[in-house]
């Protein structure tokens, strides 16, 4: 009874979390196959077949738990590998134990215990790959987003070398090179909880646009096949759920996160609730027509699909929750059917707008090809010069950039231009809702905050000191809840600290 409870989880291992499909699911079937083999054979009547069954079994065994071990060493053991290990464990042990195929009393209650094991086993393991500290508070209200640094600073040293940080909860999240992510609150710095997976890395780190939800991906540093997606609670970095996806997909921005849905896109899209994971819509291009592939835009509460029939061609907004199409803005274009169409579509980081450009074919007089559009509601906002490129990842208000800088205003459609006399060479920019931040004259240790109003008024700055050695540095800013954050990603060198300016 013993081999065939582990036989069923063996059997059974392959099928969770897509491992018999995903790419490195060779590797696991070949566990698998030797399992099986080895039970097979013990059935035989001759002796020498039924030891060697059990040899076979034992090192079957061994294998699996070895990459068991592994995995959870590096931080993302699926749930595929804990029940392959208890299942070969299984077969080895009920192999060398038993004489005869005959139901025993004993051998009953192993095979519930090797059942019941393999149930608690991926809980286990991933518990085991996890280090977390949940201590924030839930649903307290958090600071505006400052827009300008005040008189105070804080600091907060980081355990290695940052490598993203996003705009969350009540500040900054900031991930390091050692698989961690870390809350810090924007008033004093402090650490309002952490989650970890020692051994990965984090493979990209996403916010929704109201700021109460954290993605983070981790990638094995062994296997980069896939990715393991973890969905945290802004406010108390409480994990929500999980989903393996495949790395492809986290490289390419097909990972998205609205208010009340993550959504992947792979052939076609799907959304799942951001509370528990269940999937909530899927949804693929109508008959007759294609979803080419576009870089990411990341909204409000739709989800950006673009939309190719024959010759019509634009962007469709998907509604969240729902998947159903909420508007849609095509053009008929007037070219060759075999010429290019390139449909690129990006959004402002706050995702209440997104820019649309048709570029490659003519299309009808008085289409519109290069246009701004609410998310929300489809609505024009604004039709920048096609000559121009418009600037939407720095904020909430875009930037046009071409000989000079200009603010565009998304309320009534017009530019504001910005003098950048004060700091023409930037290290890193962003927008808030008022003002133009500009990091300059950066020499590794020391670097000059400008603050340009969308007023009109004179720039201000700051000179901050931030040291961090090694090569390779890249700065980051952040206007965050509570303050102006900056990092320095540095790589093989003394991290540098965060440093946070209380607006």
């Amino acid at each position: 009874m013993t081999t065939v409870a582990g036989v069923v989880c063996v059997v059974v291992a392959p099928f969770l979390s897509g491992g018999a499909t995903r790419p490195g699911g060779v590797v696991l079937l070949g566990y698998v196959a030797a399992v099986l083999v080895a039970a097979a054979l013990g059935l035989v009547g001759s002796r020498k077949v039924r030891i060697a069954a059990a040899v076979l079994g034992v090192l079957a065994a061994a294998a699996a738990v070895v990459r068991l071990v592994l995995d959870v060493r590096g931080g993302l053991p699926g749930l595929d590998t804990p029940v392959l290990a208890v299942g070969a464990v299984g077969v080895a042990v009920g192999l060398f134990d038993s004489t005869s195929w005959r139901i025993r009393p004993v051998g009953l209650l192993v095979a519930v215990v090797v059942l019941g094991a393999a149930v608690v086993a991926p809980f286990a393991a991933d518990r085991a790959a996890t280090a977390s500290e949940a201590r924030g508070v839930p649903d307290l209200t958090p600071e505006p987003v400052a827009e300008r640094p005040g008189d105070r600073q804080w600091s907060w040293q980081p355990p290695a070398d940052v490598s993203k940080t996003v705009a969350a909860g009540h500040g900054v999240v900031v991930a390091t090179i050692d698989g961690s992510v870390t809350a810090l609150d924007g008033l004093d710095g402090s650490a309002d909880w952490s989650y970890a997976r020692p051994g990965a890395r984090v493979h990209a780190l996403l916010a929704s646009a109201d700021r109460r939800t954290v993605v983070a991906a981790f990638a094995s540093k062994t296997d980069s096949s896939n990715d393991l997606v973890v969905v945290l609670d802004a406010d108390t970095g409480t994990p929500r759920f999980h989903r393996v996806v495949p790395s492809v997909l986290v490289e390419t921005g097909g990972i998205l996160v609205g208010t009340k849905a993550l959504t992947i896109r792979d052939d076609d899209y799907a959304g799942y609730d951001l509370q528990s994971g269940a999937e909530l819509w899927h949804w693929s291009a109508p008959a007759g027509c294609q979803n080419p592939y576009t870089l990411p835009a990341q909204a409000k509460t739709v989800v950006l699909a673009a939309l190719e029939c024959g010759r019509s061609a634009g962007l469709v907004a998907l509604d969240e929750v729902t998947g159903r199409e909420r508007w849609r803005h095509v053009v008929e274009t007037t070219g060759p059917d075999d010429e290019r169409l390139d449909i690129s579509p990006a959004a402002t980081t706050d995702g209440a707008a997104v820019w649309l450009r048709l570029v490659g074919r003519a299309a009808a007089p008085g289409s519109v090809l290069n246009g701004v559009f609410d998310t929300e509601t489809g609505r024009l906002l604004a039709q920048p010069d096609a000559t121009r490129w418009v600037r939407m990842d720095v904020g909430p208000v875009p930037l046009i950039e071409q000989e000079k800088t200009a603010a565009l205003d998304l309320t009534t459609g017009t530019t504001r231009p910005i003098d950048v006399g004060a700091c023409p060479a930037r290290s890193a920019d962003a927008t808030t809702p008022h003002t133009y931040l500009r990091v300059c004259a950066d020499t590794g240790r020391d670097l000059t905050l400008v603050v340009q109003g969308f007023d009109g008024g004179p720039p201000t700055s700051r000179v901050v000191h931030l040291a961090g050695s090694g090569p390779l540095s890249e700065l980051r800013l952040v206007p965050a809840p509570g303050a102006i954050v900056l990092a320095r990603s540095t790589s093989d060198g003394t991290p540098a600290p965060v440093i946070g300016l209380p607006g």
